[in-house]
């Protein structure tokens, strides 16, 4: 895997781009951290035929601007727990991940430990246990570590918090009265793991749980108590991304993911409610209401829209994707400024 470094002209700086390890099974997860990408890597060693026990070495490594790489301690753990782990890189330059125990049946109770790894090594505090499934780690401008939690038999949502030391910190809510959106979805099924929080500076966190029919997100103050205004309801479903050619079994897809801009405001990405129109994306303030002016719509009928990130100044960076002729589609970056203007659309791939 390659990673590739910018100055602001778009001119690509000295020594790079450099060779990352891939990190399977844990994908790419990288941090800024000042000046540095750091990035988490892990790597499968062994897997027992028995026990079905899987072995692993996980570590940290760090890039600077000079595209110099130093890799920290390497951490052995064996796992028991099937499939499913979620990692993140959070301020302190440490990474911080999940892994999870679906139990011996679909009845059995649920649950996760919360890791760390940093330079060092393994951190003094983890793992944490965690009734449930938890997420992805999220995190604050404190570095607190925030993940959702679905569990019970309703599968409802939880907000929980802890400090870089693995104390739980002030902030954990109870039960959210909806269900956390599943990160991602197969043909046979949900993996049943919630996707992360939207969090803010301070600690406000926003649970989404959007399906292709309904979407509600719960907005969670930094004490941990319900925000007012919230839940937030729609009836527009949730965009999924991915293109399934017609006639191919896709077995699986992910759902594109929402935003948190400044002053909390949330951008959600809807699928088009017909097949005579594109998709959606809508602006929700701390208030629990849709902005004035959105939202944004795609006209051209099954276009979608598939990522969105916000600048500092409440800009909006949507990733359009448009049908053309054939199979083919086009893809846009849209800047949208908070007042839903299209400040620009400039189109990246035209097949």
């Amino acid at each position: 895997m390659r990673a590739f470094a910018f100055d602001a002209g778009g001119r690509p700086f000295a020594g790079w781009p450099v060779e990352l390890p891939f990190g399977w099974p844990a994908g790419f997860v990288g941090y800024m951290v000042g000046d540095e990408l750091t990035h988490f890597a892990e790597q499968r060693l062994t897997v027992d035929p028995d026990s079905g026990a899987v072995s692993y070495e996980a570590w940290v490594t760090s890039v600077a601007v000079n595209g110099t790489i130093r890799s920290g301690v390497r951490v052995p753990r064996v796992e028991t727990a099937c499939c499913a782990e979620r990692w993140g890189v959070g301020p302190d330059g440490v990474a911080y991940g999940t892994v999870h125990n679906y139990g011996d049946s679909p009845e059995a109770p649920k649950s996760s430990e919360l890791l760390a790894v940093g330079f060092a090594g393994a951190r003094a505090g983890f793992p944490i246990a965690i009734g449930g499934l938890a997420s992805e780690p999220s995190f604050d401008a404190a570095g607190r570590i925030h993940v959702t939690v679905n569990d019970g038999t309703d599968r409802t949502a939880r907000a929980l918090v802890f400090d870089t030391s693995g104390r739980a910190a002030v902030g954990g809510s109870d039960d959210l009265g909806v269900s956390a959106t599943d990160e991602c979805v197969g043909i046979e099924g949900s993996c049943e793991v919630p996707a992360a929080p939207l969090v803010g500076a301070d600690g406000t966190r926003f649970v989404v749980g959007a399906y292709f029919n309904n979407t509600a997100v719960a907005g969670v103050n930094p004490s941990g108590e319900d925000m007012a205004g919230w839940p937030y309801r729609s009836d527009d479903g949730h965009q999924g991304k991915g293109i399934c050619a017609a006639g191919d079994i896709c077995e699986g897809y992910s759902l594109a993911t929402p935003a948190i801009g400044p002053d909390h405001v949330i951008y959600l990405i809807h699928a088009a409610p017909t097949n005579s129109v594109g998709g959606s994306l809508v602006a929700v303030g701390p208030d629990g209401r849709v902005r004035p002016g959105w939202p944004v719509e795609l006209r051209r009928p099954g276009a979608e829209f598939w990522s969105v990130v916000v600048g500092s100044d409440g800009t909006a960076y949507a990733l359009a994707i448009e049908p053309e002729t054939g199979d083919s589609s086009s893809a846009s970056i849209l800047a949208i400024a908070p007042d839903s203007t299209v400040l620009y659309a400039t189109t990246i791939i035209d097949p």
